[in-house]
């Protein structure tokens, strides 16, 4: 049965972020406040909105549950590329994005490949590509937090869907980027806090990490697999992984693509413009990779300790069900450990990881719609209505993601898997290097991001459970060389734009 605390703390989360909203609206009542909050945010409301805009459900979900079935070498790189990742971005992207963003006022990634490239076709091809792949990603978002709602309401997924969906479009809708950086403070601390939670009952039950580790080594999971391979860096992972021998090759490559995404990815990059001066983005480099870490820290390799507390209560059946589905392994554990009101608060975690993604994707969406498409198409548009755009976007992107996550065809599963990793291929050379490196073009540029689209989804589809090499790396070895070898073979920007770069 429901319990009533636990309920109460997930529905006054969904009050109190729509109330939140109600704050922004006073000043996104423009473009530039809708999108960029004024350009006001202050260091711990910017640090922790990228922070907890960047922690998806899945980072708590599938991020603490992954080592129930891969190796803890998984859940210990996973941690150190997530903080070489968030200090990379903070200082070596964020200074620099700032600066570039004050002198020529632009509002989204695209502008600045538009204004970087002196290119409206290199614009709309990365507006198409946020557009196609962003929207394919957020149905990976609803599924975490969906998840939960209806778990703890004892409900349908279908509800649970709506449910997470409707108070996020309410702020965004209203309050724009002000709205979804307040709430990120709000929903970043929460998910902080939980983290220390779930770690502390865990840890908890099993006496400690060095106890859980030598009761997990002495144990047979399901009766075959000796626990001794959970602290091997190539013992357990995926068994075809195991079988050929890939199983520390396919951890590096997915710790490694999922942590550094965080210096090229759109949702984290465009909240950059949105800071009030130059000292935020100082004082966000201490305190954003601080957070990253912490969390970090306590959550990646819980899943492994979670084996000495389920495994003894479950069947051989149940233990193979959670390996493959390992979302649900920290939230039945933590159901188990967690006394109500505590269980309520640990778990509504992941549903405010899923709605901090949610608002601030949502709002690259419309962005990428608005701005980017429309007004590049139809430059005399009024602001007015521009704006009335912008606030009905959401709505609609999430309505087909909505759809597409309850389709959930066998290639939209695919395409889905692929869409993280391939938004940081496509904009690591046209952004992230293109900040630094004044010799980069927008043919360069264009050609990084549609071969890099290509692979990324063609590689997934196609290659990933062959190789089990994620397509991350193999669309970096392909975009990133052309980046490079078309742009020192094409006509560079004029002067005065490089000038802006430093």
């Amino acid at each position: 049965m429901p319990d009533a605390i636990d309920i109460s703390i997930l529905v006054a989360l969904m009050v109190i972020v729509m109330l939140i909203g109600l704050k922004g609206y006073k000043i996104s009542k423009s473009m530039n406040g809708y999108f960029l909050a004024g350009r006001g945010l202050g260091s711990w409301v910017l640090a922790f909105s990228i922070m907890a805009t960047y922690f998806s459900a899945a980072s708590f979900l599938g991020g603490g549950g992954a080592t129930y079935l891969f190796n803890l070498g998984f859940g210990s790189w996973l941690t150190a590329w997530h903080v070489i990742g968030v200090v990379l971005m903070w200082v070596l992207v964020a200074k620099k994005l700032f600066n570039y963003a004050s002198k020529t006022n632009i509002m989204s990634v695209p502008d600045f490949i538009e204004h970087r490239y002196q290119s409206k076709n290199a614009k709309m091809v990365s507006a198409i590509v946020i557009i196609l792949l962003f929207t394919l990603y957020l149905t990976s978002i609803y599924k975490g937090g969906a998840i939960i709602i209806a778990t703890m309401l004892n409900t349908s997924f279908e509800i649970g869907l709506i449910l997470l969906a409707v108070p996020v479009l309410v702020y965004v809708s209203i309050g724009g980027l002000k709205a979804a950086a307040l709430n990120n403070l709000l929903l970043g601390s929460l998910m902080l806090l939980a983290s220390f939670l779930a770690f502390g009952y865990i840890m908890a039950a099993v006496g400690g990490p060095l106890k859980g580790l030598e009761t997990l080594q002495r144990m047979t999971i399901m009766g075959k697999i000796p626990g001794s391979l959970w602290l091997r860096f190539d013992g357990m992972g995926p068994p075809p992984a195991m079988k050929v021998g890939m199983v520390p090759f396919l951890i590096m490559s997915i710790t490694f693509s999922i942590s550094v995404a965080q210096i090229a990815l759109p949702n984290l990059l465009m909240q950059f413009y949105a800071a009030k001066n130059v000292k935020v983005i100082s004082r966000g480099r201490i305190i954003g990779p601080i957070a990253v870490t912490i969390y970090a820290l306590l959550v990646f390799s819980l899943g492994a300790y979670c084996h000495v507390i389920l495994d003894p209560q479950l069947s051989n059946s149940e233990i193979a069900f959670l390996m493959k589905n390992t979302d649900w392994v920290i939230p039945r554990t933590i159901i188990g450990l967690a006394p109500s009101g505590l269980r309520g608060l640990i778990l509504a975690a992941p549903v405010a990881a899923s709605m901090s993604t949610l608002a601030v994707t949502l709002l690259v969406l419309s962005a990428a719609l608005t701005r980017d498409v429309i007004q590049s198409v139809k430059p005399k548009v009024d602001e007015r209505k521009l704006l009335i755009l912008a606030r009905i976007a959401p709505i609609v992107f999430a309505v087909i993601s909505l759809a597409l996550t309850l389709i959930q065809t066998d290639i939209i599963v695919e395409i889905v898997g692929a869409a993280f990793g391939t938004i940081f291929v496509c904009f690591l050379g046209p952004v992230t290097i293109g900040l630094y490196w004044k010799g980069a073009t927008k043919a360069g540029a264009i050609t990084s991001m549609i071969s890099g689209l290509i692979v990324g989804l063609f590689w997934y589809i196609f290659l990933y459970k062959v190789t089990w090499i994620y397509p991350v790396i193999p669309a970096l070895a392909v975009s990133l060389p052309l980046f490079f070898i078309v742009s020192f073979f094409t006509k560079k920007p004029p002067k005065e734009v490089l000038e802006v770069l430093g």
